[in-house]
């Protein structure tokens, strides 16, 4: 199995575009006065340590301003980051329902926003018209969940085997996601393993088959909740086929299977052929095709043939093409015909007495001027057999030979067949 090789790099920052929200300014003629008042007095201001006041998008942000002597005459005046009078003492001059002056202690001028956006983002400024001004600068800032972008790779990439690909995950968030890669796999205890490096590209060079599959790109700013998209790689190849035997016997009138195994992607059309023409699947009483899926990318393509008869031997070819290329492999069909078996002789005891032809002989020193010796068996059939070089009598009166061997013995030396 190929080692699939992963890289990773980042792309540009992309800065988010804003569209800034106009409201409608209501400001009476007095508060003009009154704040026209506070800011000729400006130049003569105190400014509070500014305040940072950090919020995820979409909740309410409170930004604080207290007055310490809260006396009736007492001015205060909040202006949004576009210098646009937002409220004076608990009366809202903008024309937005999101904002508010809340006031849960004497004292306290604190601006309320709702369903905060990031375009709300910016420094408020809270003016106290005392002498000097007072003004507490509010620096509000706006962090946005990660989003991935529609203008990411799709869903489904499809690339040529040994080829190299690229995965983007654009996203987008405040402060900056980090992108992280997963390829999803059943080997792991979490069912996914982390590939390459983090950036929005993830680069597979040289793809093989088996580094093809489910990945994931997670994005994550530290704003919950982090997001992620699954994007499904499939590598394509031309097919290629394997046989289980190049040559396969079988009895005539017998059934039987040829097999072979396609893999291939996509697969494409699969067939058997017999010589140049393909076996007529119409016809059911004699072929039966079938195909089963031994994997993600494999099938096994069988042909069963129900009753083999003569003309059915012969060169069989399987075939496989999609649009990346052809493949085809030979098998044939021969007749087999059972071996006939050796004759084996059959072979039975016989009991036979050997007596010397002269009495004062002794059956052990046979030889020299010994007339020879006579064989008898059980029925008292008797043959002469005389002393010759070739010939050896063991020292038994009584032998036990087999009727083949005693026939040889006799037709070779006396030209006579005994007991068969």
């Amino acid at each position: 199995m190929d080692v699939c090789q992963f890289s990773s790099y980042k792309m540009p920052i992309r800065t988010r575009m804003t569209v800034p929200s106009f409201g409608i300014r209501i400001i009476f003629l007095s508060s003009v006065i009154v704040f026209g008042q506070a800011l000729s007095d400006m130049g003569n201001a105190v400014e509070d340590i500014p305040v940072n006041v950090t919020v995820a998008e979409g909740k309410t942000a409170i930004l604080p301003c207290r007055v310490d002597d809260d006396y009736d005459d007492i001015m205060v005046v909040w202006m949004n980051p576009k210098r646009i009078v937002v409220s004076q003492k608990e009366s809202r001059f903008i024309n937005d329902p999101r904002m508010s002056i809340e006031r849960p202690f004497m004292g306290d001028y604190n601006l309320h926003i709702r369903s905060v956006k990031y375009e709300d983002r910016g420094d408020y400024m809270c003016t106290i018209n005392t002498q000097p001004v007072t003004i507490k600068r509010i620096r509000l800032i706006i962090q946005v969940p990660s989003r991935i972008l529609d203008y990411s790779s799709s869903n489904v990439v499809t690339v040529r085997e040994r080829s190299d690909v690229e995965l983007v995950c654009n996203a987008t968030g405040v402060p900056p996601p980090t992108i992280t890669w997963y390829r999803r796999t059943d080997e792991s205890p979490q069912g996914r393993d982390r590939v390459g490096k983090e950036g929005e590209v993830l680069v597979i060079r040289n793809i093989s088959r088996y580094c093809g599959g489910i990945y994931e790109c997670m994005a994550f700013n530290g704003v919950p909740p982090a997001v992620q998209r699954q994007i499904e790689v499939k590598v394509h190849f031309k097919p290629e086929i394997s046989l289980l035997s190049k040559r396969m016997g079988q009895y005539l009138d017998k059934e039987t299977m040829l097999e072979c195994i396609i893999t291939a992607s996509p697969q494409g059309s699969n067939v058997w052929r017999f010589g140049n023409v393909q076996p007529d699947m119409k016809e059911g009483w004699k072929y039966h095709l079938e195909v089963f899926e031994d994997s993600k990318y494999t099938v096994s393509l069988t042909l069963r043939i129900k009753t083999v008869r003569p003309e059915d031997f012969g060169t069989y070819t399987c075939e496989a093409a999609n649009q990346l290329g052809h493949s085809k492999r030979d098998m044939v069909l021969y007749e087999y015909i059972v071996p006939t078996p050796p004759q084996i002789p059959t072979v039975s005891s016989t009991t036979y007495r050997v007596e010397p032809n002269n009495p004062y002989d002794d059956i052990n020193t046979i030889g020299g001027r010994q007339e020879g010796v006579t064989i008898r068996n059980q029925n008292r059939e008797s043959a002469q057999i005389h002393k010759s070089s070739e010939t050896q009598i063991l020292g038994n009166s009584m032998l036990i030979i087999s009727t083949t061997v005693c026939a040889c013995w006799i037709k070779r030396y006396l030209s006579w067949v005994g007991a068969t």
